[in-house]
């Protein structure tokens, strides 16, 4: 062995080439000096050399476990936290929680054959040295819980084999360069690319499988399944929802109007369009939609009370928009309310997810969604059928129809939403409720609207409703129809009085101009002779009853053509 003693001759240049009974490897320190064998990679192993400026770079005098580090002749492979394969490579170095600190130096670049760097839980601080990028073997990388700062060199991206990545927890900002990711195994790939961030904006990480915030915690960066679905968030997922929604109702109505036509085929219309039938369906709409509820105006023709029919409606919508906004799934997002349910702990690779959301909360919230939503759902269902029923006029179903869709819409709308909140925001059972309860408020912004209203001014609104209407609004086309078809009737009937009033004058006048000759018989003779003549058409009449019945059918005709 090389004498330890020589290192003390700092100045002094060694010459040991040519003896070959020389053991290797030299004192570890020598391989520093003017030592002619410095380039020996037996005597100065290049991989013990690039272990020791990364111990002294880390400040390995401070370390918690520091065993056979720098021992002059003891090989690397036995100094703690390294691993070295069969033929003397190191492969792996993994001082986690070991108290290093300083910064990483860069001839970490020299283990050429670096499998796994495992730093996690200490103190590095500075920037993550560029020539990192040349470990091309590196399956493994892991500096989180510590220091790091500034921005992730772009050489990363020369790391083609890594499939583990993990660098949350520490103050690197910028941008994380494109590693061609592949692995979505959720613990794959960590940064701090998450919010709340401790930068005015988080670090982009597009490829990272977790992102975790300034807080500690972290939540998997994955598509959702609208987004699975090619939509690019849960707003549009809602829009389409709606607009499918106003389709279905749509074919519904259509379907029910041609099969109530088809049963109706062969039923005269005045018994279709019967007002009872007419008037027990305004009395369940009202009804179906609630006699304290905003909504009630659509059944009315106010402008007024149509705008705020709509107005309200269209305040539920939009309130409803702001929980599917918030808990729209976008990490760089600071606005979001999404709430991170996962911890990545120091100890561990593998994150956890830490919320108590079980599966008894969620029947607890499809029981309580039901049990207030099921009802609008059928009666909103029920004016959209109503909507497609032949008796009525196209007023009548055009409001039965926006009624129908926009309770129908309003209530499953109120139960999306809750579902998309409560699965981003959520974190136990009765947090679940509450959110529940908070959503399902909103849809009783209809009946808090009307009570306002009623406590402003209740003869207005009265006047607003489908309960006072003026003549005209109360009277569907069809009683109008049968009202105006009266009218005819009664003239006609006045006609036809007035003509047997004429018959009998011209009766009463014959007889009194017949000559008194023979007895009664022949008076009764004459007069039925005279009696038979008038009525067989004779001189004596001279108008004749128009015919009723084809002008009343004719006009019968008119109306129906008309509804």
């Amino acid at each position: 062995l090389i004498p330890e003693d020589f290192v003390q001759f700092v100045d002094t240049y060694i010459h040991l080439r040519g003896n070959p009974d020389i053991l290797h490897p030299a004192p570890l320190m020598l391989c520093f000096q003017k030592f002619d064998l410095g380039n020996d990679t037996e005597m100065c192993p290049p991989e013990r050399n690039a272990l020791k400026e990364f111990y002294e770079s880390a400040k390995g005098q401070d370390w918690t476990n520091s065993t056979m580090w720098m021992d002059p002749y003891e090989s690397f492979c036995k100094w703690h936290g390294v691993t070295c394969s069969k033929t003397n490579h190191t492969v792996e170095v993994n001082l986690t929680n070991n108290a290093l600190s300083g910064t990483l130096s860069e001839h970490i670049a020299d283990l050429t054959h670096l499998m796994i760097l495992d730093l996690a839980d200490n103190d590095l601080m500075g920037s993550i040295p560029k020539e990192i990028g040349r470990l091309s073997k590196l399956v493994r990388l892991r500096l989180p819980y510590n220091r790091f700062g500034g921005e992730m060199p772009s050489e990363l991206k020369n790391l083609s084999e890594l499939e583990l990545a993990q660098f949350h927890a520490n103050r690197i900002s910028g941008t994380m360069p494109l590693l061609d990711w592949n692995n979505q195994e959720q613990s794959s790939y960590i940064t701090d690319c998450g919010n709340p961030s401790d930068f005015e904006t988080s670090l982009i990480c597009t490829e990272c499988t977790m992102c975790c915030n300034s807080q500690g915690d972290c939540y998997p960066q994955e598509k959702t399944m609208v987004e699975e679905a090619g939509l690019k968030n849960y707003v549009f997922f809602s829009l389409a929802f709606l607009a499918i929604l106003i389709g279905v109702s749509g074919v519904l109505a259509l379907a029910v109007f041609a099969y109530d036509k088809h049963q109706n085929r062969h039923v005269p219309r005045e018994t279709i369009r019967s007002p009872e039938l007419i008037s027990g369906d305004e009395k369940y709409a009202l009804s179906a939609i609630g006699e304290d509820s905003a909504y009630k105006f659509f059944q009315g023709k106010s402008w007024f009370g149509w705008m705020i029919y709509l107005a309200t409606v269209g305040v539920q919508i939009w309130l409803l928009f702001i929980f599917v906004t918030a808990a729209d799934i976008d990490l760089a997002d600071e606005t979001s309310a999404l709430v991170y349910t996962w911890k990545c702990p120091r100890d561990r690779v593998e994150c956890e997810f830490k919320g108590d959301l079980t599966l008894q909360g969620w029947v607890l919230f499809f029981i309580l969604m039901v049990a207030y939503l099921m009802k609008d759902f059928v009666n909103g269902s029920k004016l959209v059928v109503l909507s497609a029923k032949e008796r009525h006029v196209r007023d009548a179903r055009v409001r039965y129809f926006v009624g129908g869709t926009v309770l129908t819409a309003v209530t499953l709308f109120t139960l999306g939403v809750s579902v998309i909140y409560n699965y981003a925001t959520a974190t136990s059972n009765p947090e679940l409720v509450a959110n529940s309860v908070i959503i399902l408020f909103i849809s009783d912004l209809d009946e808090n609207f009307y009570g306002i209203l009623m406590a402003i001014n209740p003869s207005w609104v009265e006047e607003m409703s489908c309960e006072v209407r003026g003549p005209d609004d109360e009277e569907s086309e069809t009683i109008r129809d049968l009202k105006r078809e009266m009218e005819d009737l009664k003239r006609e009937m006045k006609d036809l009085c007035e003509s047997l009033q004429l018959l009998q004058q011209q009766v009463r006048g014959g007889n009194a101009t017949q000559p008194q000759a023979g007895g009664g018989g022949d008076k009764h003779s004459n007069v039925s002779s005279r009696s038979r003549s008038s009525s067989d058409g004779g001189s004596d009449l001279s108008h004749s009853p128009p015919n009723f019945g084809n002008k009343r059918k004719h006009r019968r005709g008119r109306n129906s053509s008309r509804g």
